[in-house]
């Protein structure tokens, strides 16, 4: 006992004067990144280390106990408040290390014995058989073992949820397994959330509409004048409203903000303005939002919005539209965000579709090389299929994206959608400045797990050397549009991938700035 209370004491010690002995000015970028690494490895661990600790304050603390429980004999009103008191965190990171110790308890085989009255223990039955480990045994499990942060843990229950009669442990486990399959090494905690909870949506389709209704009915907006006649506003929108909300101011601050260069004509004029404007960008942002509700539904949109109507897509698999039971599931593109077939059928009504055609590995089909720039039919297939920036850590929706080819057109590249690879502006420039590249790795034919390999698997970002790193290793990229959302649902039977030959075409053109719904069609290999 005495030797883990010395190797915290000085490992407290350790840590406490790193800070005075050592020069971190000194650092090259690489030591500077590879220091924050290793301190965030070091806080990780003593947060499974607080986790464990947490774990044992519950079990003492256990309701049977009543007042002899460890926290209520301490004076707290629950095991949080004792671990918030002795640990000096927050409330929220006091929540946290709590929930974790309450899952590491539960996931434990041991059987803890239950009192009586009197505050005796009650011998376990010797035939009442092993303890039914709950669903989330097996990231508690990653987690203990150091292989995902807390965090991560975190955001994989809460992104899965609770079993239920309609959701039952074990499809919630496997759903987790395939997730830790899909987990991308610098996939930070707001997007494995995303992907728990679009796993989750497949899971409980009914689900999907009535939280539909629950967040529409959170959307409000209030507004008010302070005493020098300042008008403030604060909305909070529902998925569905806020991604046009959103969309449409991207689009008309696109060019301050980071959005895609490669524009021309009015376009191009209007892009130069507005990174000149002398005003601040949340300046500009408030003119524009009076410039559009003055301008309503009368708005010229050649004037206002360029060459483009805001457009928000709806990402959707052929499979879940023709559901006989009406509860498909498809996602707002760039967020992930799961929607009903009830929202897609009226979306689809409204402006029409796209359809996109891909194999079963999620890879689209060859269109060939047709030009010296991607078309705006392949530029919607990539953006369907990827969902964005591809770089692991960055969450450009495709709307601020370029598209890189893989091999430069000047050497001889293609134009095809296989060979195109969605990057945000900043990611497109650091890799052609910086010499860094893009690389695709097929699974060869024949090869273990050939069969199975998904589209999304086979993209590499390759650093460029550096002098202490001649072969930096390549990174994966990370794809979130529906070649992963896929990933996340159960397995598809044969049955389920439907063929198709319709061509893809233009969304029909409404009056009003609408979604662009993209159905996806899954093709077999031949």
């Amino acid at each position: 006992m005495a030797s883990t209370f010395d190797t915290l004491t000085e490992i407290t010690s350790r840590v406490s004067s790193l800070r005075a002995a050592t020069d971190i000015a000194s650092f090259s970028d690489d030591e500077l990144k590879t220091f924050m690494r290793l301190a965030s490895a070091a806080r990780q661990s003593m947060e499974r280390v607080l986790a464990a600790g947490s774990a044992e304050i519950n079990q003492r603390s256990r309701r049977e106990l009543g007042g002899a429980g460890l926290a209520k004999a301490s004076g707290h009103v629950n095991p949080q408040s004792l671990i918030a008191s002795l640990t000096g965190a927050t409330k929220s990171d006091a929540r946290k290390i709590d929930h974790l110790g309450k899952s590491l308890m539960q996931a434990s085989p041991i059987q803890f014995p239950s009192v009586d009255e009197s505050g005796e223990s009650i011998p376990l039955d010797p035939d009442s058989g092993p303890i039914a480990r709950p669903w989330f045994g097996v990231i508690t499990d990653r987690t203990s073992a150091g292989e995902i942060t807390p965090d991560r843990y975190e955001a994989l229950r809460s992104g899965l949820g609770e079993s239920s009669e309609i959701v039952p442990a074990d499809a919630l486990a496997a759903a987790a397994e395939r997730l830790l399959e899909l987990l991308h090494a610098e996939d930070a905690p707001e997007r494995v959330y995303r992907d728990a909870q679009q796993a989750r949506a497949f899971l409980d389709r009914a689900g999907v509409l009535e939280r539909e209704k629950q967040k529409q009915a959170r959307q409000q907006a209030k507004m008010w004048t302070d005493r020098d006649g300042l008008v403030h506003l604060r909305a909070t929108f529902a998925p569905e409203d806020g991604a046009w909300f959103t969309n449409t101011l991207n689009l008309l601050l696109g060019p301050r903000i980071g959005g895609p260069r490669l524009v021309s004509g009015a376009a191009a004029e209007r892009a130069a303005s507005i990174e000149t404007d002398p005003r601040t960008t949340d300046q500009i942002r408030a003119d524009l939002l009076v410039s559009l509700v003055k301008a309503g539904a009368l708005v010229d949109e050649s004037t206002l919005l360029t060459q483009k109507r805001p457009s928000v897509q709806v990402i959707v698999t052929a499979s879940e539209i023709v559901r006989s039971e009406k509860d498909g599931v498809g996602f707002i593109e760039g967020t992930g965000i799961p929607i009903s077939t009830a929202t897609i059928d009226r979306l689809v009504c409204d402006a029409g579709y796209v359809t996109i055609i891909h194999n079963d590995d999620g890879s689209p089909l060859n269109l060939g090389r047709g030009a010296r720039l991607f078309s705006p039919t392949q530029r919607v297939m990539i953006a369907g299929l990827q969902g964005g920036c591809t770089v692991a850590t960055c969450d450009a929706p495709p709307s601020f994206c370029e598209i890189h080819h893989i091999t430069p057109w000047i050497e001889g590249g293609k134009t095809d959608v296989l060979d195109g690879i969605m990057l945000c502006r900043h990611h497109h420039m650091q890799l052609h400045n910086f010499g860094h590249r893009i690389k695709r790795i097929d699974a060869e034919p024949g090869a273990p797990g050939a069969a199975v390999r998904r589209y999304e698997d086979s993209y590499f970002w390759v650093p460029a050397p550096t002098p202490g790193q001649l072969d930096p290793p390549p990174v994966q990229l990370r794809f979130r549009g529906v070649a992963h959302n896929n990933a996340c649902a159960p397995g598809l039977a044969a049955a389920d991938r439907l063929s198709s030959t319709r061509p893809v075409s233009a969304p029909r053109k409404s009056a009003r700035p609408s979604f662009v719904p993209v159905r996806s069609t899954v093709l077999p290999s031949t």
